[in-house]
């Protein structure tokens, strides 16, 4: 058995969308954890706020994830300079909330192009042999209960992120041969900026639903970051294809 399963001393990793929010949070913890990062976001000032509270080896990677078809180039450059990679994260997202009659196909488009395209880029790029450090390999996306709940207004998002799931569980068997895990986080509402920028879309009356729909009340970005921390582990060592809902009991009900 080894001495600490939880532990990330030695390993590298990219985390997406680490400017804020769960991103931030999860480069904070994995950090914490003796991680070495190459965090990636298009909010540089973001990231320099972020690198100032990461103890360990830090890389910044300045990317618009929108640019999908250059993440696998940008990710290879970084990793020459940086080392080969344990896993990923892929935090970033971006919120999309309209009526379907409403739906503006090129803001769709945005929507998939961070959350859906990318992720998948993403991880191409690491299951490339340049990228690959070629041991105990894990990939975490994160989805959403909306992926799995519905929810009017929310078909754009709620897309996206379905696609997430059926992602990670083809991924998952297509990479295990390589020893490459790969999992998805579901979470429920996170007091982040994204989901502060969606609330302004509704009235306090709705807040009150939404918060009275999470039994254990709403959640932080840090209990995202740890389940993330834990897939990145050898502590999961035997977890692939797998969607975790982080959700304070949202989806038990």
């Amino acid at each position: 058995m080894m001495d600490n399963p939880f532990a990330l001393k030695g390993k590298r990793y990219l985390v997406t969308g680490a400017a804020s929010g769960i991103g931030r949070s999860s480069a904070e913890i994995l950090s914490a954890l003796g991680a070495e990062l190459i965090l990636a976001d298009r909010n540089e000032d973001g990231l320099v706020k972020t690198l100032g509270r990461c103890p360990s080896a830090v890389k910044m990677l300045p990317i618009d994830l929108m640019e999908v078809h250059s993440i696998s180039s940008v990710v290879e450059t970084a990793v020459k300079e940086f080392g080969k990679l344990h896993g990923v994260v892929h935090a970033a997202g971006v919120p999309y909330i309209s009526p379907l009659k409403a739906v503006d196909m090129d803001k769709l488009h945005r929507v998939f192009a961070v959350n859906t395209y990318a992720a998948a880029e993403i991880a191409k790029a690491f299951s490339s042999r340049k990228v690959y450090a070629g041991e105990s390999g894990s990939v975490v996306f994160i989805s959403s209960v909306y992926a799995s709940v519905g929810c009017p207004c929310n078909a754009g998002y709620a897309m996206s992120k379905a696609a997430i799931e059926g992602l990670t569980r083809a991924l998952a068997m297509e990479f295990a041969g390589r020893k490459i895990r790969v999992n998805c986080i579901a979470p429920g509402f996170i007091k982040t900026p994204m989901d502060k920028a969606v609330s302004g879309y509704f009235d306090n009356e709705h807040e009150d639903v939404i918060t009275g729909l999470h039994p254990l009340g709403l959640g932080q970005p840090s209990d995202v970051a740890y389940a993330i921390a834990y897939l990145l582990s050898e502590a999961s060592r035997w977890v692939t294809g797998t969607i975790m809902h982080v959700d304070g009991g949202f989806t038990a009900q």
